[in-house]
């Protein structure tokens, strides 16, 4: 988990600010006269940067419009914004012990909120980063959530069977913490009394992760909102007080560069198994997502500042709430042809190449791009959900692969079965051992809780099967 004990250990100035950039990225006035619909495609051929940081606001402008057709009071609150809407975008649901529950049918029966108590291994990948938890500066946890767009489940069987998910195809991860009388919940998107958390409890919005396939970006692109005042940037905090996930004095030691002081801000991630804890020091590593010396660090800095302050001065009425929530930054892919990454190589990834959230990838923060020193993993978006590029596809991007992590989560739900990359299979024994597993060597399919069927296939010759496992 991050903490200010990482904080000596940053080097200066690798933090990139824009304050001295042209403003030139700005949002059109008819996003705000109603829902603007999330785009079927990046504007103008994604010719620049500011192009996708119109796709990444529009598409967070539409997901969080008032759901037209709900009687609830749209007034700040979460249960009544599209991205909320479960006709549209179900719940991700896990059965008590962590295993894939249906998400698609229409009542919602097992486990949707969660934060890392008892995490199963097929639960969200990482909420704060390898399985943490966090705590806000009261000492409550946080919780989070996914859903994921319908077609997903009505489109299940021509997707498990295509490279690569349909544009349109949708992932949300949303970040919560406990609002308590410290907290003003007019500034806060609020959801009251939700299922899986104490009686009386309303928890407000602190982190919306989306990732949204388009027909020309089949990798998706992948952006991150946070609140205001989640954390202050590890290099610069604005204000000592009011942050939700630092103290005063860590922040002050922050602000004077006091490694003293600093060393007595650690905090090590807390055992699994209470809702309340040590409060949790943390702060924002990498600004927008970017460091100096990334690929065109000075334009994506300068668009994602500019038409974050675009977007704020034009937020009116039951939007205006979105003021307290920007853009930290979006990641996505040059040439769709090649891999995402190859051994830690980041050189076909644009936009913010070090793209974190403080409350969702806590531990996740800290991204070397260098593929001579970060031994094949750099941990952006792309380290964890990986593409396969059209001409080095040795698999589906659909099923098994690593770029969406809950997919096969969400067929297996429904009772289908799913196809897993297990390498190559030279033969029936091969297999068997490999889909099956031995008593020293677990198969792919009880790797996922599943049971393999009997049946494999050979998708690359001597490179790449896969085992048909069922729930």
């Amino acid at each position: 988990m991050v903490s200010c004990g990482l904080i000596l250990a940053l080097p200066a100035k690798q933090a990139f600010s824009a304050s001295s950039q042209t403003v030139s990225c700005k949002a059109p006035s008819s996003w705000f006269s109603g829902d603007p619909g999330i785009p079927s495609e990046v504007p103008n051929n994604g010719n620049d940067f500011c192009d996708f940081y119109h796709f990444t606001w529009q598409s967070f402008i539409s997901l969080m419009s008032p759901y037209k057709s709900t009687s609830v009071n749209s007034q700040n609150n979460a249960e009544n914004r599209n991205f909320s809407n479960a006709s549209d975008y179900p719940l991700y649901e896990l059965d008590e012990k962590g295993n894939p529950a249906n998400s698609c049918d229409d009542t919602v029966t097992g486990v949707t909120l969660k934060n890392a108590l008892a995490k199963g291994h097929s639960f969200i990948h990482g909420e704060a980063g390898g399985g943490d938890v966090i705590f806000d500066q009261v000492g409550n946890i946080v919780y989070y959530d996914m859903r994921f767009s319908r077609n997903m489940c009505d489109d299940a069987e021509q997707i498990k069977s295509a490279t690569n998910f349909p544009g349109g195809t949708t992932e949300l991860k949303t970040a919560w913490k406990v609002l308590t009388e410290a907290d003003n919940q007019a500034d806060y998107l609020v959801w009251n009394n939700p299922q899986g958390v104490p009686a009386d409890t309303t928890l407000g919005l602190i982190g919306f992760h989306f990732a949204i396939a388009t027909p020309d970006h089949p990798e998706f692109i992948w952006a991150t909102f946070e609140h205001n005042k989640n954390v202050p940037d590890c290099n610069k905090p604005t204000t000592n007080t009011g942050w939700s996930f630092i103290s005063e004095s860590c922040s002050a030691a922050l602000a004077s560069g006091d490694n003293m002081a600093l060393s007595k801000c650690l905090n090590q991630a807390a055992p699994n198994g209470t809702l309340t804890g040590v409060p949790t020091e943390i702060c924002r590593v990498y600004p927008n997502g970017t460091a100096a010396g990334d690929w065109k660090a000075e334009e994506n800095v300068s668009d994602i500042v500019s038409m974050n302050d675009s977007v704020h001065q034009q937020l009116t009425g039951d939007m205006s709430i979105f003021k307290n929530y920007f853009n930290v930054g979006a990641i996505w892919v040059s040439d769709i042809n090649k891999d995402s990454s190859v051994n830690g190589d980041v050189s076909n990834q644009r936009g913010s190449l070090r793209l974190a959230n403080t409350v969702a990838e806590t531990t996740f923060q800290w991204v070397d791009t260098n593929p001579e020193t970060n031994q094949g993993f750099a941990s952006n978006c792309f380290g964890c959900h990986g593409y396969a590029g059209i001409d080095t596809v040795k698999n589906k991007n659909t099923t098994s692969g690593s770029l969406s992590h809950i997919f096969d989560n969400i067929v297996v739900g429904m009772g289908q079965c799913v196809d897993v990359q297990a390498g190559p299979i030279t033969n029936q024994q091969d297999a068997v051992k490999k889909c099956k597993g031995t008593a020293d060597d677990q198969g792919v399919c009880p790797n996922l809780a599943l049971t393999w069927n009997g049946q494999w296939t050979t998708t690359q010759e001597g490179v790449m099967s896969v085992c048909g496992c069922c729930k």
